[in-house]
């Protein structure tokens, strides 16, 4: 599951194309053993001598098993991520700690990554890290990786991809973009994809007693030491009267992204000044609207978010109610 409505399957065309096992460049270690072997060859028929033959019979096996062997490896492999976080963001790395029950080369394919080695883990051996780059926002409980390993003589490597479910569900939440326009009082903003603010967010107005669910960011402590009471500063306007983003995003994958990475980085603006904020986003199961205080609950809502409106719909992505 991701984030997008055209990449609801995790496993990627390329992942489809290779489930099978398969050598990597096979061409230049076939091509090395066999002349090997033919060199052998003709020195054993020269000589005549029966211990040359026999060893040309040795390496001929050993050849053989360090071509095939690693095939048989890579066959009986399995891999498991151990721990996984809830949250990251697109373009930025997420650490995954893995185990294998051999020593193998692991690639992630979906979402993509950088190589790394993997396994076996021992108790004074700490599991090894798999790094992913997802390259967009999306929700993955499973990630697609290509194992491969060249054991026991390192001649030439197999590899094959595997789908390996997470522990728990990873967020990827959008990158931060420019946000859209917060106008002053009175502004118009009629189609042109801003957020309209009838007051300016987040001014001080006074202090007050502090309430579940105020901001620790609010707590001001000058008032708490004089009082004796835990106290917050009250801010104006969307602090009492809470800010509706209406996320609609466009049904092409690159322009919902960006259109998801300026809605994030409005939220985040909003939060840091102050509003109360409730956002209205359209996921797989429907429209959802709620509160998000915070970056990372705004990156999990925009992660599920998905396409609702055509391709060159013109109108405005961002309003307030």
């Amino acid at each position: 599951m991701t984030g997008h409505a055209d990449r609801a399957n995790p496993i990627g065309t390329s992942a489809r194309r290779r489930r099978f096992i398969g050598p990597v460049r096979p061409l230049v270690p076939l091509v090395s053993c066999a002349s090997v072997l033919v060199a052998w060859g003709l020195v054993a028929h020269n000589s005549g001598a029966g211990w040359v033959q026999a060893v040309g019979d040795v390496l001929a096996g050993i050849l053989g098993v360090g071509l095939l062997a690693p095939a048989v490896v890579v066959a009986r492999a399995r891999l498991r991520i151990i721990e996984v976080p809830s949250d990251g963001t697109a373009g930025l790395p997420v650490e995954l700690v893995a185990d294998a029950n051999t020593r193998l080369r692991v690639k992630p394919v979906d979402p993509p990554g950088p190589e790394s080695f993997v396994g076996p883990h021992t108790a004074p051996t700490p599991a090894q890290p798999i790094t992913l780059l997802p390259p967009s926002r999306g929700v993955h409980d499973r990630v697609v990786v290509e194992v491969a390993s060249a054991a026991p003589f390192g001649l030439l490597w197999w590899r094959k991809n595997v789908v390996v479910a997470l522990p728990r569900t990873l967020h990827v939440g959008p990158r931060l973009g420019r946000p859209l326009a917060l106008p002053g009082a009175g502004e118009d903003t009629s189609g042109a994809g801003v957020v309209d603010s009838a007051v300016q967010i987040g001014e001080p107005r006074g202090v007050r007693p502090y309430r579940p669910g105020d901001h620790r960011r609010f707590v001001h402590w000058p008032a708490t030491a004089h009082s004796g009471e835990l106290m917050v500063r009250e801010m104006e306007g969307p602090s009492a009267e809470p800010v509706t983003l209406e996320i609609h995003l466009p049904a092409d994958v690159d322009a919902a992204e960006r259109m998801a990475e300026r809605a994030m980085a409005t939220v985040v603006a909003l939060v840091d000044r102050g509003a109360s904020v409730l956002l209205t986003t359209t996921e797989a199961t429907g429209p959802k609207t709620g509160s998000v205080g915070d970056r990372r609950s705004a990156g999990r809502r925009l992660a599920r978010a998905v396409g609702d409106r055509p391709i060159g719909d013109g109108g405005p992505s961002v309003t307030r109610r």
